[in-house]
């Protein structure tokens, strides 16, 4: 009996420990900032995206995307998010004939985001 009385007593205090905690506003995601008007939506904030690529000068023949450009970006607010690599395989065949030299050339491809300025 006394077994079961503490057991009672134990949920009991669990239940009001839950209860007593803040929660979370439905349907907000970690990292988001919910309004304070007391409303339960989320405001999630919007982003402008760009991607940059390496210029084709010829056909074929690419250039690295300059490093002077990534920088005029990043000075414009632009925050780097990812680089990936940009393949170019060069399958063309001279005079209509297979040829056995396929060039594959690697570059990188840059990929920015900045908050979208709502005004």
């Amino acid at each position: 009996m006394k077994k079961v009385l503490i057991v009672c007593l134990l949920l009991g205090a669990v239940a009001l420990l839950f209860a007593q905690q803040q929660r979370r506003p439905t349907g907000t995601a970690p990292g988001r900032v919910a309004t304070g008007g007391g409303s339960d939506t989320a405001v999630h904030a919007q982003y402008q995206l760009l991607s940059v690529f390496p210029q084709e000068t010829a056909p074929g023949e690419f250039h690295q995307v300059d490093p002077g450009q990534l920088q005029q970006l990043a000075d414009q607010g632009w925050q780097l998010v990812s680089v990936s690599p940009y393949v170019y395989l060069n399958e063309e065949h001279p005079n209509g004939t297979p040829s056995a030299q396929v060039v594959t050339q690697a570059y990188q491809a840059y990929f920015f985001q900045r908050s979208k300025l709502i005004q």
